[in-house]
Parts: structure tokens; sequence; C-alpha cells
């Protein structure tokens, strides 16, 4: 368990707390069903920029953590897989009572598991990684 330092009230970083991610894809429809279906997200609005198609995605239980889906029609289709992220989100995490049973849960839905679970002693936590239908990393963690 990683001990917290006390909260800082002034200044810029004691207003801020994270509120949600992007996630670009080149199948809105098709992310915010996998997400809603196999996560159990909840879709909060969904609306049209020009040709840019957006999407609020909430987890089941908890309304401080989003996802942003974006898709733009004039967006290629073809990602090259061969070129690794050297920048940029390597995966995003969801904290959970019990990684064993999400993921065993998950893998009925038909999700890939990249990592069972394991234990990460130094911060107090069960890990376990699962890729959406892009490929895109989540990671499941409980308390240890």
């Amino acid at each position: 368990m990683i001990e917290m330092p006390e909260k800082k009230a002034q200044g810029i970083n004691g207003k801020m707390r994270a509120a949600h991610i992007g996630l670009r894809t080149t199948d809105y429809e098709g992310t915010i069903q996998w997400y809603t279906e196999k996560l159990g997200f909840r879709t909060l609005k969904k609306w049209t920029v020009g040709d840019l198609q957006l999407a609020f995605l909430a987890p089941a239980n908890d309304d401080n953590f989003w996802i942003e889906v974006l898709s733009s029609a004039t967006a290629s289709t073809q990602q090259d897989l061969s070129q690794s992220i050297i920048s940029g989100f390597q995966h995003f995490c969801l904290e959970v009572e019990n990684v064993e049973e999400t993921l065993a849960v998950l893998r009925d839905r038909g999700v890939k598991v990249l990592r069972e679970p394991f234990d990460v002693p130094l911060i107090g936590k069960r890990c376990g990684f699962v890729a959406d239908l892009h490929g895109n990393v989540i990671e499941f963690a409980a308390n240890i």
C-alpha cells in the first residue's frame, strides 16, 4: 500500500483531479459497444463537432472518471502496428475489489487477458492486464 502524503490545498495542484482520458479510434460505435458490453461502462453523452464524433463513457459505479471516445471520418483506418509507442499513454488503470474475479468475468466475455494477476508488494497492489478491441492496454488493480 502506498502511504499518501497530506493533500495540499494551496495552488493549482490543490484543485486538480483526474477527470478523463481521451481514446482515439477509427471504430466509434464498436469502441463504445466494447466498453459498455465488456466492461459495463455507461454512455453519458454522444455528440458531433464537424466530422468528429465524441462520447463520454463512465464505469458502472464511478461518476468521477470518464473515457472520452473520439473518432474522425477523415482519420486513417490503417494503424501501423510495427511502430511501437515511444511516448504517450501506455495504459490506464481501473481499481477493482478482486483482480482474479474481474479477469474471469472478462475472459468469459471474450476479452483478451494480456497478463494474469500478479502482486506488486512495493505499492501494495495486485494487478492484471487486458486489451480492448483495438489493443489498448487496461490494468485492473486491487489492494493486497
